[in-house]
């Protein structure tokens, strides 16, 4: 009995947890990407730049820290690639925000 109540549990928990994480990807922001490293999100356009890469990144090295996921782009699966969006700590997540992807990284600023 205790037996198949571990097997049960092993089975379930899987389950559960991916659940919880479709749910939980689900109700993300979405920010399209309409490409030319520019975010739209509520008509609010940011934007990727030199400036913006110059402000925010010391030899190549970020100079800030990131503080918790708030979005996604349109190009995100639940399986398989997936551009995330951060805010970054200190700075108004309206004004600049963080985008970190497998083959992708960068800070994009509101103009």
């Amino acid at each position: 009995m205790i037996k198949m109540k571990k097997r049960l549990i092993l089975i379930l928990a899987p389950i559960l947890l991916a659940g919880c994480l479709f749910f939980y990807d689900a109700k993300l922001d979405v920010y399209t990407n309409t490409g030319d490293g520019v975010l739209v999100f509520k008509d609010n356009e940011f934007h990727r730049g030199y400036e913006t890469y110059q402000k925010y990144y010391t030899n190549g090295e970020k100079n800030f820290e990131i503080g918790r996921m708030i979005g996604k782009t349109d190009n995100s699966k639940f399986l398989g690639f997936k551009e995330s969006v951060w805010q970054i700590k200190g700075v108004p997540d309206d004004e600049v925000v963080f985008v970190k992807g497998l083959m992708i990284e960068g800070v994009y600023e509101r103009k």
